[in-house]
């Protein structure tokens, strides 16, 4: 009797251990949920799924998806369409908690080119569709000494955004059709940018659909509306933090498609990660 006494656990304690937030998945009101929620999106075969769902997410959260799903979607997706919604909601809240300061552009433009190496650029529609990828491949251009920047025309025309205040999209039509997205950086008084060549997408795409500058701003739907934007404080462009590459993980190479700079056309002020595939040049 001794031994059954001593293993013997009272109720009382069982309870103290009970913790409502990790044990709520065994509790019927988290069942019943998530199986309502299976039921009113016509997804019951992945009924588990959503009774794990209600379990880890917010209630507000999945409760405003099921909505917008509900009020918008059609058919027999709308299980995918709220798994895709529930998706960039987990993203934006990443990315948009995670901006990059305006300190990080104030510096000289060779030297913010490589620390973008690895950060995440991202872009909002009309929509709220979220776009984003984190950052494989840049070109620095310097103020009007660099004969290959736009800044050696000076502080005007279009040249003025080089001038203007670090932290700001500047972009800019080529051969009429191809938009080219650039971060000013550059320190204070003085002049420089930074054209981001190529992504890796993390989230709204996948493959190489923004290798090279063109397709970049193609997929991300960038034009010349984002000119001017700030990207601490705007909600279509941004940047975020993400992993960043040491200097001896980092390639470098001369700049594409500017010959007519001469001598500043070779200096290496391309970059990226050294074996990465999401790039338009590896040389």
């Amino acid at each position: 009797m001794s031994k059954l006494s001593n293993d013997f656990t009272p109720i009382s304690d069982v309870l103290k251990r009970f913790d409502k937030e990790e044990d709520k998945y065994v509790s019927y009101e988290f069942q019943k949920y998530g199986y309502d929620l299976a039921k009113d999106l016509g997804d019951l075969k992945h009924k588990s799924l959503y009774i794990r769902l209600a379990k880890e997410e917010p209630r507000p959260r999945l409760e405003r998806i099921k909505h917008q799903v509900l009020e918008t979607g059609k058919g027999s997706n709308l299980g995918k369409l709220f798994m895709w919604q529930l998706k960039q909601a987990h993203w934006r809240e990443k990315l948009t908690k995670n901006r990059l300061p305006k300190e990080f552009y104030s510096n000289s433009p060779s030297r913010v080119a490589k620390n973008l190496l690895g950060q995440i650029l991202v872009t909002q529609d009309r929509y709220r569709v979220l776009r984003g990828g984190e950052i494989t491949e840049t070109e620095a251009y310097l103020g009007e000494e660099d004969l290959a920047s736009h800044a050696r025309l000076g502080n005007r025309g279009r040249s003025k955004m080089m001038f203007s205040s670090s932290g700001q999209a500047y972009v800019y039509l080529v051969y009429g059709q191809h938009q080219m997205f650039n971060v000013v950086a550059h320190q204070k008084g003085e002049a420089g940018a930074v054209l981001i060549r190529s992504l890796k997408p993390l989230v709204g795409g996948e493959g190489k659909v923004a290798v090279g500058p063109g397709k970049l701003t193609s997929w991300l739907k960038i034009d010349g509306t984002h000119n001017g934007l700030d990207l601490v404080l705007s909600e279509k462009i941004w940047l975020a933090r993400g992993r960043g590459f040491p200097e001896k993980e980092i390639n470098s190479g001369s700049r594409i498609g500017v010959d007519y700079g001469g001598e500043w056309a070779k200096k290496k002020f391309r970059f990226w990660p050294k074996h990465c595939r999401y790039v338009s040049k590896n040389n």
